[in-house]
């Protein structure tokens, strides 16, 4: 029977490894008569080993680092010594469901790698702005972006990942999975695609692709990396040039949005420490039921503060309305919208576009965050 090895690098993950290893065992269970499974953790801190573990579902490794390798050099040392027929790379809090290999296998074929769909902070992540078949490509993630948002959306043939990359050494966690997937196609490998959702990609504050200065310096060494290669032809070498480029202009767009993001929600915060609440002043100005605009962070919290106080939130608008799933309906920006005292704009940028689409679409009441938050402060009315 064919064996499929799961790499995890772990780094002060102590507290992620007995659940890593309740939902590998569910897996097992499923797959049993698909494939073997291997589980190796690859604790990257030498200052606090693991020590043995054991499971009656799998096989089982701990693998010790003499020293703190950074994420992609613990990945390698799991490689060398695993010995599945398949490889998949997880970070200790990511989260894949129990079908994940028997779905990956069978839409593996004869392809190198088989890609997944993914959910991202709670929603997918591929959609109208980022469509599953036409980002998950060689041109795409030379020339645009890594589109390949996890390794764990992705099963690999072990024999197919390239020497280079194991060679390589990045001084930077963030990119070594780009810099895996172009070694892979640089060398002519096939990607099959799985329209499944069966990984979970969980963002945390520790998470190396929010830290902006890591994440640039790291695909920059993707690039070098590349470079010296020689993977690629000059055209698309300058295309990857541009699209390291592009990243890291997305980065500082990123921190930008984040902190314009921060000031509503120290605003907001600021305000209900002085005894002005949302759902009051709401509700003086005769608004009992809202819809709001952008399901995201804020739009999310504004779902469960209002509703929690009195506010029927009745349904969201959001361009990605197809890929969402909420308890209350998501529609697209378009006329005949259900009606609703307000309209609640949601996002930390562009309020004014939004406003002006959403005045053709419809005659109700529509306000921003950062307009309502204003309101309130000039009230100052304290209850």
């Amino acid at each position: 029977m064919e064996k499929t090895s799961i790499i995890v690098p772990i780094y002060r993950g102590g507290k992620y490894i007995d659940g890593m290893i309740a939902q590998i065992e569910d897996c097992a269970a499923k797959c049993d008569s698909v494939c073997a499974l291997e589980l190796l953790f690859v604790n990257d801190d030498p200052s606090e080993p693991v020590g043995n573990l054991a499971s009656e579902m799998m096989e089982t490794k701990v693998i010790e680092t003499e020293k703190n390798r950074g994420i992609h050099g613990a990945r390698v040392r799991g490689l060398e010594q695993c010995t599945g027929d398949y490889v998949l790379f997880l970070d200790q809090d990511d989260r894949i469901r129990p079908g994940y290999f028997v779905s990956q296998l069978a839409c593996l074929g004869q392809a190198d790698a088989v890609v997944c769909k993914l959910l991202h902070e709670g929603r997918q992540f591929y959609d109208t702005r980022m469509p599953f078949e036409r980002v998950i490509t060689r041109d795409f993630i030379i020339s645009v972006r890594n589109s390949i948002i996890s390794p764990g959306q992705v099963l690999i043939r072990r024999d197919k990942i390239p020497a280079v990359w194991k060679n390589t050494r990045l001084s930077n966690n963030g990119a070594d999975d780009w810099l895996l997937w172009l070694c892979m196609l640089g060398a002519g490998a096939e990607l099959a695609l799985n329209p499944e959702i069966l990984f979970e990609h969980v963002v945390e504050g520790e998470n190396e692709s929010i830290n902006a200065v890591h994440m640039m310096a790291s695909e920059q060494e993707v690039y070098d990396a590349a470079a010296s290669a020689g993977l690629f032809s000059p055209g698309e070498l300058a295309k990857l040039r541009g699209a390291v480029r592009a990243a890291a202009e997305d980065h500082i767009r990123l921190l930008s949005k984040f902190q314009k993001m921060f000031f509503i929600y120290d605003d907001w915060m600021k305000q209900q420490e002085e005894g002005r609440y949302l759902h009051q002043y709401l509700k003086r100005a005769g608004v009992n039921s809202v819809a709001i605009y952008g399901d995201s962070y804020i739009g999310k919290r504004l779902y469960y503060r209002l509703q929690k106080n009195g506010i029927q939130v009745r349904y969201f608008i959001d361009r990605n309305a197809a890929y969402l799933e909420e308890k209350i309906p998501v529609y697209l920006p378009q006329a005949g919208l259900p009606s609703v005292d307000l309209v609640l704009i949601s996002l930390a940028e562009a309020e004014e576009s939004i406003k002006a689409e959403l005045e053709t679409m419809t005659e109700t009441r529509i306000c921003s965050i950062t307009d309502l938050l204003a309101s309130m402060k000039r009230e100052r009315i304290t209850l």
